[in-house]
């Protein structure tokens, strides 16, 4: 497989990042906010559904909410919602008073029966969907939202709370184009402005979180969050770094205010603020010791501060209070890194199980790869593609197993599919380069992959070396000198260009060999293996080379060093495949025992 290249323009083959483990979640209060915002378009008098003798009563309760007077609403209309069950009016005004009595179970009941009744209502179901963010059903939420976006797609509440609900499902890319929505039609609203700048700024979209901001006005002065996070954004821009100082002035505010802790945690946690982070976070966890979300990204801030035991522990705790394929993820991270293979699996599994998506597929194919067990990390990569054939990784998944398991042309198809989805990722060329010589029906594919590289791309050094390595492939296939002869320029000039391209020197010394100039290849490789001390083949061509020009001693000096660096490598081998095969005999035992 392609090596790590620190420092160039390429993305490194490995497990997907977990960019958005951050889990949202909105500010306490935010439910109860939009909850009055939409009683405000109770009518001042009844619906004409309310039955005659119903009225009084009704308009009774509906004095007494305007009032606030919620204590003697709920004894008017809790009777009344009892004689009258099939009245979807009463039954919302009873579901959102008992809410506002802080008995949301019993409303939640009430609000799911007044939908029942009136399935076209966007009012009852954004209220329904409210009431169901209350209770922490965040996928039965989001369903209610959608419903009312589709009856009425240009609605303000139900736009705002979807992006929410996305949110705190960690999910800010789907998020932002609903916030963005809700502020479009109400941007003088203090959550929708500030729900869309805290979603821009997890997605690093400073500037535009400066620039919203800066609409809040007085906001920014008098709320906490609001100074927290204009501190922040202006450190991610460089122009200022008040954070620690914001951070001590707004802890007496943040006392108390768990939800509001959790949310400035976060922020921490997406600038790798580690420490700070921690700290918030264990807060909420004593203050909120059933709040998942804290414990998630608790165990998360642990694991990057390489506290790994103790990030276990806590993943393990947000595990008991819910099982989502997040947790699972990140304690098969966990598991990995304290050398427990076949837990990782187990919790990868697990994963795939639970939300069947392109990256937990991978993550499951990338475990198997990485203890070279190429059969399994094929069935895998396979089954992704079932269900997502569109995915990058799952393609440069496949092309690796393949590779691993000497299926060339099976490698090459795979790899050239990957570049074929995502021309400007150069890790799909860089795999590609390993495959495509060995391949018969694909080889003419993969050359024009890397020739239209080269022409979308001319200044590119990687393009012009894979165009290189292309057209030197070719020419050694047909016996055709001059196309090696004529791609020397174009290697010696990026050698040139970066003294520290060690590919280029390398496909350099082999062209220079196969045209027989030995001094020219001699000198190439000298420089490579300044570059890799240990690389072992071109130990081997420098030897060969240096006796091509009658340098005995010093060829053999370079092949003792080539034996040794071989045998190293031999073991180095050895020992990997004994371990693979450990981890494979315990993990099939680990099947026999469940």
């Amino acid at each position: 497989m392609a090596r790590p290249r620190k420092g160039r323009d390429n993305k490194v083959f490995g497990r997907l990042g977990w960019k958005s483990r951050i889990v949202c979640v909105m500010r306490a209060g935010s439910v109860w906010f939009l909850l009055v915002a939409i009683l405000q378009l109770l009518p001042g008098a009844p619906q004409p559904q309310v039955p005659a003798g119903a009225v009084g009563e009704f308009n009774r309760a509906l004095d007494h909410f305007r009032a606030g007077n919620y204590g003697d609403a709920l004894r008017v209309i809790e009777p009344l919602g009892s004689r009258h069950p099939e009245v979807a009016e009463i039954q919302h005004l009873l579901a959102i008073i008992l809410d506002l009595n802080r008995r949301p179970e019993e409303a939640n009941q009430h609000f799911r029966r007044a939908v029942g009744l009136q399935p076209t209502s966007v009012v009852l179901r954004t209220n329904f969907g409210a009431s169901l963010m209350r209770l922490g059903q965040a996928s039965a939420a989001a369903e209610q939202f959608r419903e009312a976006l589709k009856l009425e797609p240009n609605h303000p509440t139900a736009s705002f709370n979807l992006g929410t609900i996305l949110l705190r499902q960690g999910d800010p890319e789907q998020a932002l184009p609903w916030l963005e929505k809700a502020f479009s039609m109400q941007p003088d609203v203090y959550q929708n402005a500030y729900q869309l700048a805290y979603c821009q700024f997890l997605l690093g979209m400073y500037e535009e979180t400066a620039a919203v901001v800066e609409k809040l006005g007085d906001a920014a002065a008098s709320r906490a969050e609001v100074r927290f996070l204009e501190a922040l954004t202006e450190r991610a821009l460089g122009r200022a770094d008040r954070t620690q100082a914001v951070l001590q002035e707004i802890r007496p505010l943040l006392n108390g205010q768990p939800q509001l802790q959790f949310q400035a945690a976060l922020l921490l946690l997406s600038q790798d603020l580690l420490e700070p982070s921690e700290e918030l976070l264990r807060s909420v966890t004593r203050d909120l010791p059933r709040f998942y979300p804290a414990h998630l990204n608790l165990a998360l801030a642990l694991q990057r501060l390489g506290r790994l035991p103790e990030a276990t522990e806590t993943a393990q705790a947000a595990l008991n209070l819910e099982e989502t394929a997040e947790i699972h993820s990140l304690l098969a991270d966990l598991m990995e890194a304290q050398g427990k293979p076949v837990e990782a699996v187990t919790h990868f599994q697990q994963a795939v199980v639970l939300q069947p998506t392109s990256a937990n597929y991978f993550a499951l194919g990338y475990e198997f790869l990485a203890h070279w067990n190429w059969e399994e990390a094929a069935q895998v990569f396979a089954a992704g593609l079932e269900r997502e054939r569109d995915s990058w990784h799952l393609w440069i998944g496949s092309g690796a197993a393949a590779l691993g398991l000497t299926r060339y042309e099976e490698a090459t198809q795979a790899f050239l599919k990957a570049v074929e989805l995502k021309p400007e990722e150069l890790m799909g060329y860089h795999l590609l380069a390993q495959a495509f010589d060995r391949s018969d029906t694909a080889f003419g594919a993969a050359l024009r992959s890397f020739r239209g590289l080269l022409q979308r791309e001319p200044e590119n050094p990687w393009a012009r070396y894979f165009e290189a390595l292309g057209t030197f492939r070719e020419g050694a296939r047909s016996a055709d000198s001059s196309q090696m002869a004529a791609r020397v320029e174009t290697l010696t000039q990026l050698t040139r260009e970066d003294s520290g391209f060690l590919e280029a020197l390398l496909l350099l010394s082999e062209i220079q060999f196969e045209l027989r100039n030995w001094a020219e290849t001699v000198e190439a490789l000298q420089r490579a293996i300044e570059l890799d001390p240990n690389h072992v083949s071109a130990h081997y061509r420098l030897g060969l080379a240096l006796q091509r020009l009658g340098q005995s001693q010093e060829a053999r000096e370079i092949l003792q060093r080539y034996q040794a660096l071989k045998t190293q490598e031999d073991q180095t081998v050895g020992e990997r495949v004994a371990v693979t095969t450990r981890f494979i005999v315990g993990l099939k035992r680990d099947d026999e025992l469940r």
